[in-house]
């Protein structure tokens, strides 16, 4: 979402430059997309020359200063036109999520620079390409995504969608919402169409969807129309209005609780606390609510203003931006404070609070859930049955916005459906006297309902238990039962709530319902001093006291946190030495007991989150942390503590609880022809060294039986306990651990998949987890492990080192098992290095035509030819173990012949012409004779 008036404002001033200037400069956009589409064709005989002239007169678009992707991409055509080719057919293939596609497309891009790249630093086939290559390809559906474009043209316009550095999946989702937002606004301005219209020629793209016209308006918000509006951000707007009340008018109305409510007076207490200005983010972060509670509440108290004080009213074709003038003056949030508008006070108003009493009123929200009544009506006097169940289908409730309060209360219920409802709320539901469900809340915001539109707006939910008894209500009526003409009504008797409708009608009681949500928890700041600990010191589930005292027995700097902290409060993990990062999550575990308080790690980052990343949102910049650092606890409001977990879950995401196949020895030996006996001793070596290589030759089914070994030691099929990393020859220590990688104009810390994995697992200690590493000799093992050569070994397991590039302490947990793989028959790799073959038990993976799991599955395709195939490769193994310069690391693996359910000649012949004899041809180049007789043998099968 985003305001609406913004763009309008925004539009103005492109349509006055449209034909101008703005054409002239950007036309080229759309002669580029004509010019693509004219002559793409992905079948093209010569790929490489079709693509360099369909992508032709992108100029700028795919080529700029120091980054090249046309030059980059077609000169890879030309070495690898088919690779290429492929890579064009799976990123414009539209039944796959299109970041899938684009991340696809960056993976193979990586692949072809190592394959082709003649030193090349890098590919430049990042975000911004591919996203305009699809935009080329499919032009009414896809825009093109810049990051810095799209994150100016968000804030400038306030929206909701977050974009950060690095998180590029998440980024590439937002965008795409944002600008499909963007673009059904943008058609409904019947001048801009016209304009564009008027401008077009044979040489350009249409552009039926306008999804190229919205890319050029999003361009000019940030390139142009945000420079205008930085250079009046100091400017409080409008300059031409003011209510004309006093502060003894304003002091009058204050008091009048018919105009000021309590959620009102809540308001002006929480903006007059953040410093008489703030955004609604900022309000919703430090004290609570939603940040539509604080927009659409200042709105609904300005319209009470104007009825109650026929005060002038702003004259604006936007219906929200009429009325907060009458509260505030307002100006356009800067670039750092999430895009949204900041609001001060009126001076008058300010003063006339200063003189009313708010000693009463909460500064902080209860953040415990509310329960509401919510109902549809009836076939006559509600909605209609056909949108109940569409409403039903779609898990949404709805409500008008202009349904009236009820009996006293000063508040609309269309006003409480809108803004005081909030995510996590509960409600039942009911149509008439007949209660429906028992729902929850799932999000914040109450959007405009598709099916009926023209004020009715809607919430989505997730039902929580459906009635157990079909009466009709009869009973006690008040204003939040379903005998009451009513809408939306918050529950202000829970204890009567549970009699009349929750244990009758769902056999629950509030605290079965509400459980611990009641139950108001804490949340601080908790800042480790290396010098006497750290947290990466800390394993998970441990508990480490801290004094509250210093070395000289002062108290520590604001001693009452230490004494407010209870046992269950949350903490966020700090290191202000050497690393200025959040590095892990904690809880209070028992209260202060005048010498020490006492808390345990719950989790430790595997991406840890920057001070300068958190210094730089304004949504943060109230926090008692960064008013004043010194000291080592500091208080956290619920909503900044909420707003830092996001942040970590952006980089650190929870494991998906999912339902995961059971997997055990039994299967293990079904699928992966392997003697009982061998995976016991298999399991055995493993458990006892941690590390593992397995070896063998081509196609004996190395990786197949790696995953597998570790589904039968976990027991069950859970790939989030599983990572799979492939060594190459430019692996490095960066990739595998941690380094400084470009980003934008600077540099940072980026850790590896491997130090990440060790988190993981480090989080929880009591499962087992496995990182499997293919092709583990292709890799320069000391370049890529470093100091990890000691910490993998088992004796040194949990021994924790100081690394060199982020000066914390780090250990390989107990609990991570490693597997490699190589393969002996290849010539061209050097011996492992030794001081790596000490820290892993080789184990040989032997091919299994003997196997009983291959024998039972020899017997499924009950085929002669298959049978005399497999004896002749029998003896063709015999006779590769045999020959001095081969060996059995040479022989052929079973892997060749499985997965098939049905045998046929045509797939033998397959696996003998394209498989086996290019191998054969290969180990016996020198010796044609040797070689003839076993493809004559082999072809002989057939005869």
């Amino acid at each position: 979402m985003f305001e609406k008036f913004r763009l309008h404002d925004a539009l103005v001033k492109y349509k006055q430059d449209f034909v101008s200037t703005q054409w002239g400069n950007e036309k080229y956009k759309w002669e580029a997309l004509k010019f693509f589409q004219d002559n793409w064709d992905v079948n093209a005989a010569n790929f490489a020359a079709m693509l360099t002239l369909s992508l032709s007169k992108t100029y700028n678009l795919l080529a700029s200063m120091n980054n090249f992707p046309a030059r980059m991409i077609e000169k890879f055509a030309e070495t690898a036109p088919e690779e290429v080719r492929a890579m064009f057919i799976a990123l414009f293939d539209e039944s796959k999520d299109v970041v899938t596609r684009i991340t696809d497309f960056k993976d193979q891009s990586s692949i072809l620079l190592e394959k082709y790249g003649n030193g090349a630093g890098q590919h430049y086939q990042y975000e911004n390409a591919v996203s305009t290559y699809l935009w080329l390809r499919f032009p009414d559906k896809y825009y093109i995504y810049k990051y810095g474009e799209i994150k100016t043209a968000a804030d400038e316009l306030g929206s909701d969608y977050r974009f950060k550095k690095g998180a590029y999946a998440d980024n590439l989702h937002n965008f795409y919402s944002f600008y499909d937002e963007l673009c059904a606004e943008i058609r409904k301005d019947e001048e801009l169409r016209s304009l564009l219209k008027s401008q077009l020629t044979d040489d350009c793209y249409p552009d039926p969807e306008y999804r190229t016209l919205t890319i050029d308006v999003g361009f000019y918000i940030s390139r142009y129309y945000s420079q205008k509006g930085s250079a009046t951000t100091d400017e409080w707007f409008p300059t031409d209005y003011a209510p004309n009340i006093s502060v003894d008018e304003w002091v009058e109305l204050l008091n009048d609780p018919d105009v000021f409510t309590t959620g009102s007076l809540e308001i002006m207490k929480r903006m007059k606390d953040y410093g008489g200005q703030a955004t609604c983010t900022q309000l919703s972060i430090k004290y609570g609510e939603t940040k539509n509670f604080y927009n659409s509440g200042s709105s609904a108290l300005a319209r009470r203003i104007a009825e109650k004080t026929g005060c002038p009213v702003m004259d604006r074709d936007e219906e929200s931006s009429r009325w907060w003038p009458i509260l505030y003056v307002g100006r356009n949030a800067g670039k750092d404070d999430s895009g949204s508008y900041t609001w001060k006070l009126r001076d008058e108003l300010s003063a006339a609070i200063d003189r009313v009493d708010m000693s009463e009123i909460s500064l902080y929200a209860d953040a415990s859930p509310s329960i509401w009544k919510i109902s549809h009506g009836t076939e006559n006097t509600g909605i209609s049955d056909e949108n109940k169940q569409i409403f039903m289908d779609r898990g949404v409730i709805v409500a008008h916005s202009t349904t009236k309060a009820k009996a006293t209360s000063k508040v609309s219920q269309g006003e409480s459906f809108t803004y005081s409802m909030k995510m996590g709320d509960y409600f039942y539901l009911c149509y008439g006297n007949r209660i429906q469900l028992l729902g929850q809340i799932t999000s914040n915001d109450a959007v405009e309902n598709p099916e009926l539109k023209d004020g009715w707006y809607e919430r989505p939910y997730r039902v929580v238990a459906t009635p157990k008894i079909n009466d009709s209500y009869d009973g006690v009526k008040k204003w939040w039962t379903p005998n009451d003409n009513s809408t939306c009504i918050k529950v202000d008797d829970k204890p009567l709530f549970e009699e009349l409708i929750l244990k009758p009608y769902f056999g629950l009681t509030v605290a079965q319902l509400l459980g611990d949500t009641n139950e108001q928890h804490g949340y601080w700041w908790l800042n480790a001093n290396p010098k006497i600990w750290s947290f990466s010191d800390i394993a998970v589930g441990e508990v480490q006291s801290y004094t509250l005292y210093n070395d000289n027995g002062n108290k520590r700097r604001i001693f009452q946190n230490f004494l407010d902290a209870k046992a269950g409060d949350m903490i966020i993990g700090y290191e202000s030495n050497p690393v200025k990062q959040i590095v892990a999550i904690g809880k209070v575990s028992a209260e202060q007991d005048g010498e020490e308080i006492y808390f345990e790690k719950i989790e430790g980052l595997s991406s840890p989150i920057d001070y300068q990343t958190l210094k730089s949102c304004s949504e943060l910049e109230r926090m008692e942390y960064f008013s004043n650092p010194q000291g080592s606890l500091f208080k956290l409001a619920k909503g900044e503590y909420d707003f830092i977990v996001d942040m970590i879950r952006d980089e650190n995401p929870l494991a998906q609880e999912e339902k995961t196949e059971k997997y055990s020895k039994a299967n293990f030996l079904d699928e992966v022809y392997m003697d009982e006996s061998r995976y016991d001793m298999l399991l055995s070596v493993l458990r006892n060294k941690k590390n593992i290589i397995l070896q063998g030759a081509p196609g004996v089914g190395k990786t197949f039986a790696a995953k597998r070994l570790a589904y039968s030691m976990i027991g069950e099929k859970d790939e989030g306990r599983v990572e799979f990393v492939q060594f190459h020859q430019n692996y490095s220590y960066e990739d595998f651990m941690m380094g400084y990688k470009p980003v934008n104009d600077g540099f940072e810390l980026k850790y590896g998949i491997f130090y990440r994995f060790c988190q993981k697992a480090a989080n929880q200690p009591d499962k087992d987890f496995f990182f499997i590493i293919d092709e583990i000799n292709r890799g320069n093992m000391s370049k890529i492990f470093g100091e990890l050569l000691m910490l993998i070994e088992r004796d040194y397991r949990g021994t924790k080192t100081t690394l060199a590039y982020n000066g914390l302490a780090f250990s390989v947990p107990k609990n991570l098992y490693i597997i490699g793989m190589m393969n002996t028959a290849d010539r061209s790799l050097a011996m492992i290095d030794y001081a790596l073959r000490r820290r892993f038990s080789f184990f040989e993976i032997e091919p299994g035509f003997d196997s009983d799991g291959f024998v039972k599955y020899q017997n499924t395709l009950n085929n002669e030819t298959f049978n005399e195939l497999i004896v002749k490769v029998k003896e063709l193994n015999k006779e590769i173990a045999l020959d001095k310069s081969l060996g059995k690391g040479f022989c052929i693996g079973h892997s060749y012949f499985c997965g098939q359910s049905v045998c046929s000649d045509e797939w033998m012949h397959t696996i003998v012409d394209y498989d086996i004899l290019p191998m054969l041809s290969e180990y016996w180049f020198d010796d044609s004779a040797k070689l003839q007789r076993w493809e004559n043998i082999l072809r002989g099968v057939f005869q």
